[in-house]
């Protein structure tokens, strides 16, 4: 027999009700403390015990519940946030659904004790499973209490779903560092078992944007402050600062924690080749819209957002971010054995000022040869010189390390440089450069090279020969299976000609290139560069070191390879010390 249409039960819909908006423990802390937030409170405390499932307990000082309406705020789509649908277009508050506390109260304990400014005594009322009890009289300050016990008491099967009890209460600290980072001027602490776990006391949103990324990101961390159609306020983690996972990236999207798969994108966006690839940005971030532009009706637990334009949000977010790292000394730091966060200063004790230039230093290297030394000019004298990065800091060539790395001094500071590296940005760059400018980009061979191919390779060469002529490689079809290479591009000249071109078609090949999602050109630019650019074992003259690194100096992006991998670290002289025990 098939069985019959009918309308469920109350306590089953309530139940069906609660697992869209209670899913954990962290929802609980979450709906609450969004009470909290929109009844305008200025302190807000957190207990739980049993990771949020044997209690949860949230105080607030904010404006309360009157007596009369205490009981219609456990019953379905009851708010006071909401007046007409029309309103759904202009959503202001955290919480409107009308759903939290009746759905929490259909699955555990719930008991609220809540006074308002005008109230002379407070009122309480406790409802357990979805049956509610009669409100009294009790005696509390200005403010609502809510306490959550024996969370799904009545639902089994979700308590079977639950993580491990230390990854609950980890879900739950964040979700309260999410919502402590929207409102930064709000005092919120968090006590597990008794124990103070967190305390976020009020401040402005920089500090608390730092105080939620941990101390470990105290000295490195860049200001953002952009003003348009999008706005971005907020601090972004420097390229040294990158991490394995997203858990050190918090967004707010007008004033509401989200998760937006497209801001992270854009972030990594801003970021590349300043990081190397598996790596991803440390940010918190806070983006304004006009509200008009943006949907928050999108999951049910307002957890992500949509934007109208999500393009120009997009393109707003990686151009103002790539203009604060573009303005940032973002040099690599070595840190000793037994250093201290912060213990230093940003730059280090007796560190050169920045910008600072002392001597001309002859310039040129490469293919052709290392650069001569002018008459009169010692090794000792070789300073970088000329226009430089922001932050690039002064430095004196020294010599050369196990033929990989340049040695050099800058004020009190040890830097090296990775000589591959630094000569890859310069050239990619460069590469970047005069394609955008429509400049030159072959340089003819006297004698052509003939490079014979795979089959595989002859199918690429067809499909990438625009890419490949947009940076100077120029040939024609020689035979069955060969090309002759009549033009390389100008910044290898003097590479093997037929190696070249078929090394870049090697990193090109398959999905599997490091840097198969990038766009064909760029990535042909990279394998350029990376082919002709110098190479761990080349032995340099001091000249033609000095001459890379005034060309690394005004590079866009000085301190990484498009590799992501820092081009320079440097080692402030408190931590050489400390290595030879010199200080504690």
């Amino acid at each position: 027999m098939r069985p019959r249409i009918e309308i469920l039960p109350p306590a089953a819909a309530e139940r069906i009700a609660a697992g869209e908006v209670i899913e954990r423990p962290a929802s609980v802390v979450k709906e609450l403390i969004e009470n909290s937030l929109d009844a305008g409170a200025r302190r807000i405390t957190v207990e739980i015990e049993g990771a949020g499932s044997r209690l949860i307990r949230v105080s607030d000082d904010g404006c309360g519940v009157p007596r009369d309406e205490l009981a219609v705020a456990f019953a379905r789509f009851a708010t006071s946030k909401l007046r007409s649908a029309d309103d759904l277009r202009r959503v202001r508050t955290y919480g409107f659904r009308g759903e939290a506390l009746p759905s929490i109260a259909a699955i555990a304990r719930v008991t609220i004790v809540t006074r308002p400014a005008a109230a002379d005594t407070a009122a309480t009322l406790t409802v357990a499973g979805g049956v509610g009890q009669a409100v009294v009289t009790a005696a509390a300050p200005e403010g609502t209490t809510v306490t959550v016990e024996d969370l799904f008491y009545n639902t089994p099967a979700r308590q079977r779903f639950l993580k491990s009890p230390a990854r609950e209460a980890a879900v739950i600290m964040e979700t309260v560092q999410a919502l402590g980072l929207a409102a930064p001027v709000v005092a919120i602490r968090l006590l597990e078992a008794g124990r103070e776990v967190l305390w976020m006391p009020p401040e402005p949103f920089e500090e608390r944007a730092r105080r939620v990324l941990g101390p470990s990101f105290t000295d490195r961390t860049l200001r953002i402050e952009a003003s348009g159609p999008t706005a971005l306020t907020g601090v972004l983690g420097t390229p040294q600062a990158a991490q394995a996972r997203r858990n050190h990236q918090w967004w707010l999207v007008n004033g509401r924690p989200v998760r937006s798969p497209m801001l992270a994108r854009a972030l990594d966006q801003a970021y590349h080749t300043l990081i190397p690839d598996g790596r991803v940005p440390a940010a918190a971030l806070h983006v304004r819209v006009p509200q008009e532009s943006l949907d928050v009706n999108i999951h049910p637990r307002k957890a992500e957002v949509r934007f109208a334009d999500e393009r120009a949000v997009f393109n707003d977010v990686v151009r103002e971010t790539r203009r604060v790292l573009h303005g940032a000394a973002l040099l690599h730091t070595v840190a000793g054995p037994a250093r201290q966060a912060g213990a230093d200063s940003a730059h280090g004790a007796g560190a050169a000022p920045f910008g600072t230039r002392i001597e001309e230093t002859p310039r040129g290297y490469g293919a052709a040869g290392p650069a001569r030394l002018d008459r009169g000019v010692t090794a000792a004298h070789l300073w970088t010189t000329g226009p430089a990065a922001p932050g690039w800091p002064v430095i004196r060539v020294l010599g050369q390390l196990a033929l990989t790395y340049i040695v050099g001094e800058s004020g009190e500071e040890l830097v090296l440089i990775d000589q591959h590296a630094a000569h890859e940005r310069v050239l990619y760059e460069r590469l970047l450069t005069r394609r955008r400018s429509g400049g030159v980009q072959a340089q003819g061979l006297v004698t052509p090279t003939v490079a014979e191919l795979s089959p595989a390779e002859e199918r690429l060469v067809s499909e990438v020969r625009p890419a490949l002529a947009s940076l100077g490689f120029e040939f024609e079809a020689f035979g069955r299976a060969a090309v002759r290479l009549t033009a390389i591009p100008a910044i290898a000249a003097g590479r093997d000609a037929a190696a070249l071109f078929r090394a870049c078609l090697a990193d090109l090949a398959g999905d599997r290139s490091d840097h198969a999602g990038r766009e064909l050109e760029e990535r042909l630019a990279i394998a350029t560069a990376c082919h002709t650019a110098v190479r761990a074992g080349d032995r340099l003259d001091h000249a033609t070191m000095a001459a890379l690194l005034e060309d690394l100096a005004q590079a866009e992006d000085p301190y990484s390879c498009f590799h992501g991998r820092p081009t320079l670290v440097r080692i402030p002289r408190g931590d050489l010390e400390r290595w030879f025990y010199r200080r504690t």
